[in-house]
């Protein structure tokens, strides 16, 4: 009995000890416990993201591209495909969910320019006292350019989701430099959209016109310093309102434009217009194939115009343009893009012993033209691309302050080519040339007073324009 006793007391001690033992471990758990959640709290209270939103993502990836305003060949080249991605995942109790796409590019390149006019003279004259007539008198300018020129441009393009679909922006900033003066930056594109339906979509603000062609010479080439030749069937970029439809390799858009614009570049345009434009598009697109027609008018009413400037013929009814272009792609291998317009509107007249455009919109215009562009990837890093393009313009009849003119005809001829090395996304180096010639004749009438002493000229012009450029450009 004895022994029996003195086991039960020893297992009820081992019993005591353990439980005891088991007690500190709780409370040490416990006390852990205590510590973790004092830092989940302080984790939960950071503003690491804004407020309402749980995890925010930053990546590299493809540029975000926006519906119904379609990235033309020339702007992805420029821009890169590549982007900082930023995503903003919301938590339950805020349905939205908002991506930043941002890049960007600087470029610089060294570009020469040269170029020869002449022009040859007839007269007639009658200076009161009799009449005389010669011919010959030329003029000549030859003139040399060296530039180092250079751009920057930032582009960002921000989508959320709501409940009725998906809204979003785009802003595209750029500066253009040229000497040690400073340069404003400018706003390129102002867009903004509401993707009503997977393939409607309500957009607007400024951007290019829907009556621009996007292929052929100006509108597929690489071409960063060189198209500079008027071969272009781009009416100009412009405010307006645009509804976009897509389905597939088809899409098609309508745009109400204002008519008030000449941009920078010299394209086709309205000056100081107080009234409205509309322009549309068909487009396809396929892996192989590619096409578009696009059309536009801008009213351009008489009194949209200077009478000073414009002298006292500045009947111009209206703008307007019809073109198409296609597209072949051959693989990985090489590609054809080509182009063609007709239209009439007011166009810059001709600066006789300059050969520049002098800015007088008062000449109303017809014009039609075509152009292509073959580009071939020699290597994955390499390609080259060659175009050439031919535009006809004749004016109808005008008068300025002291001069009447007549008979104008304007021909364009362009060529261009370029040599492009892209190792990576983030860098190319390209050498480019473009050369062109224009020749027009018109016939010009001297105004002195009210009497009857005038002069009678027949002017014939030439011109011969090159540019070639070394270029590099550095994307982000």
């Amino acid at each position: 009995m004895k022994s029996i006793k003195m086991a039960l007391l020893a297992g009820a001690a081992v019993a005591v000890t353990g439980a005891a033992a088991h007690a500190d471990e709780l409370q040490d758990l416990k006390a852990q416990m205590e510590v973790l959640n004092a830092r989940v709290a302080a984790m939960e209270t950071a503003p690491a993201v804004p407020a309402g939103y749980k995890l925010l993502a930053v990546s590299k990836g493809d540029a975000l591209q926006i519906p119904g305003l379609d990235q033309s060949h020339r702007e992805r080249f420029t821009q890169g495909d590549n982007a900082t991605i930023i995503s903003v995942l919301p938590t339950a109790d805020a349905p939205a969910g908002t991506t930043i796409s941002w890049s960007g590019y600087v470029r610089a390149a060294i570009v020469y320019n040269g170029n020869d006019y002449s022009e040859k003279l007839s007269r007639y004259s009658d200076s009161g006292g009799g009449y005389y007539k010669y011919s010959g008198g030329k003029y000549s300018d030859d003139t040399d350019d060296w530039d180092v020129k250079a751009r920057g441009q930032l582009r960002v393009v921000a989508t959320t989701d709501t409940a009725v679909g998906e809204v979003g922006v785009e802003l595209k900033l750029r500066a253009d430099m040229d000497g040690n003066g400073s340069s404003d930056v400018y706003v390129k594109v102002a867009w903004g959209y509401w993707a009503m339906t997977p393939e409607l979509t309500l957009g607007g603000g400024y951007a290019g016109s829907l009556g621009n062609i996007g292929y052929g010479y100006d509108g597929a080439c690489t071409c960063y310093y060189t198209d500079n030749a008027d071969v272009a069937f781009d009416p100009g970029d412009t405010t307006q309102m645009r509804l976009s439809y897509a389905s597939g390799p088809f899409s098609a858009a309508v745009a109400i434009e204002d008519a008030s614009l000449q941009n920078a570049d010299g394209d086709i345009g309205a000056v100081n217009g107080d009234n409205l434009g509309v322009a549309g598009e068909i487009k396809y697109s396929g892996d192989s194939f590619s096409g578009e027609i696009s059309g536009l008018y801008r009213s351009t009413n008489n009194d949209d115009y200077d009478s000073y400037n414009l002298g006292y013929n500045s009947d111009i009814d209206g703008l307007w343009q019809v073109g198409a272009g296609v597209g072949f792609n051959l693989g990985d291998i090489a590609s054809i893009s080509l182009a063609a317009a007709l239209g009439e509107g007011p166009y810059q007249t001709v600066n006789d012993q300059t050969g520049d455009i002098s800015g007088n919109y008062g000449v109303n215009n017809k014009w039609w033209g075509v152009s292509g562009l073959a580009s071939a990837n020699l290597s994955d890093a390499v390609h080259a691309e060659v175009g050439a393009g031919y535009k006809h313009r004749e004016g109808d009849n005008y008068k300025t302050y002291n001069y009447k003119y007549s008979g104008f005809d304007y021909d364009t001829y362009a060529f261009l080519g370029g040599l492009y090395y892209t190792p990576v996304d983030q860098l190319t180096i390209g050498l480019e040339g473009e050369w062109f010639t224009q020749s027009w004749d018109f016939e010009r009438k001297g105004i002195v007073g009210e009497s009857t002493q005038y002069t009678k000229d027949k002017l014939d012009v030439d011109r011969d324009n090159w540019t070639v450029d070394l270029v590099s450009v550095w994307r982000f």
